[in-house]
């Protein structure tokens, strides 16, 4: 097997994701962003709704994170840590020099770009969001906003210097169940694509790829506004999983890439 570095976040979805790999193929190195705090504060002067919405949605996205992945420790493996926007550095470049990996798998971190992008072997990034529809940030959450959670998935892909567009390698989703909510999802996707990804690692070397046609939209933070939350939770009381499911919401379904027809 080849020598696997994670570039990664540190929130506990990023960790599981980082450990699952370390246990089955040992990790040469892990380069840990410190992520903002998985609670943000709400903007100042928000309107009670929105203030109440804010509360529900990041409290609700702490407690399925701690309910599918619990107090997820640091790989034990070389582990470097950078601060949040500090990915980009010449420490960075030195670490990835040490560890000597032949393949990064990268999950929950900033772009990558400049010299630590040129010293990478082949990079992988797990995106969550299905390219190129849904690119960017909180591309698990739109899918929710437009009313299509059908397209609620994950994309393996290679890094280029737009986010998000590089070649495919392998997308996935997992199952919607009546009773799903958009953090029950989201965490269920995680999941998905951990498995997806040690399948992917045993075939390393034979992947088809794909370039990426279709156009779609590239999401930015400053995108999201706390007033889309009303859509989620004063509209659809977070339960558009079992509108789509029961024919209230129409749409297409995605058709995926995979390595496996």
């Amino acid at each position: 097997m080849t020598r696997i570095l994670w570039i990664g976040g540190s929130h506990p979805r990023h960790l599981y994701f980082a450990n699952r790999l370390n246990d089955e193929f040992g990790l040469v190195g892990a380069l840990v962003e410190m992520r903002e705090n998985i609670l943000p504060e709400p903007p100042a002067g928000l309107p009670k709704i929105d203030r109440q919405n804010w509360d529900r949605h990041f409290t609700n996205r702490r407690n399925k994170e701690e309910e599918y992945f619990d107090t997820q420790r640091l790989p034990y493996c070389n582990v470097k840590q950078v601060e949040h926007g500090s990915l980009n550095s010449t420490a960075s470049v030195e670490f990835v020099n040490e560890v000597q990996p032949g393949l990064v798998m990268i999950f929950g971190c900033g772009m990558i770009h400049g010299a630590l992008k040129n010293v990478l072997p082949v990079a992988v990034n797990m995106h969550l969001g299905l390219s190129p529809r849904y690119r960017g940030a909180a591309t698990l959450f739109w899918p929710f906003y437009f009313l299509e959670p059908q397209w609620a998935g994950v994309t393996f892909h290679k890094i280029v210097d737009e986010p998000d567009a590089g070649e495919i390698i392998h997308q996935c989703r997992p199952a919607l169940k009546r009773g799903d909510t958009i953090h029950e999802v989201a965490c269920r996707a995680v999941l998905t694509a951990t498995f997806a990804a040690a399948q992917l690692l045993r075939c390393f070397g034979s992947w088809q790829t794909w370039k990426q046609k279709a156009t779609g939209k590239n999401f930015k933070a400053g995108d999201f506004k706390p007033q889309h939350l009303r859509m989620i939770y004063n509209v659809y009381q977070d339960d558009i999983v079992r509108a789509y499911l029961d024919g209230e919401l129409p749409g297409s379904e995605p058709k995926l890439r995979s390595q496996y027809g």
